[in-house]
């Protein structure tokens, strides 16, 4: 996840979902619309010991209800796990093909040049 500020963080809370397991967080998870009919699945965290099993599957699913009730046509996701958005439809695209997210967040990213995350893309129609 990349390094946020503090005003960051809260000013992009309306776009995040928790998942709650007896009365604790066990995991969240953001959808940033972009412009292009496009939205960024970014975020995504479980807690390895309280969470339930398919949480992140869950958190997933109701973002992309989320992006499919906003109109948008895709959904995009840098991620270290691709088998698990495979595992969901996305599909692995270079970083070049999500110009908004690369001048937007990655630019400023200390591994900008150097990145290991992976690139995902779900289309929703």
């Amino acid at each position: 996840m990349l390094p946020r500020s503090r005003s960051a963080l809260l000013g992009s809370l309306e776009h995040y979902m928790v998942a709650e397991n007896e009365g604790s967080i066990v995991g969240c998870g953001g959808l940033q619309p972009y412009p292009s009919t496009c939205g960024e699945i970014y975020g995504l965290a479980t807690c390895d010991r309280h969470s339930p099993r398919g949480t992140g599957r869950a958190i997933v699913t109701a973002l992309v209800q989320n992006a499919r009730s906003n109109n948008l046509s895709q959904v995009f996701a840098l991620t270290l796990a691709p088998g698990f958005f495979e595992k969901m439809g996305f599909r692995t695209v270079e970083h070049v093909d999500l110009p908004m997210k690369v001048w937007k967040d990655c630019v400023a990213c200390p591994k900008f040049g150097n990145c290991d995350e992976i690139a995902m893309i779900l289309d929703l129609n």
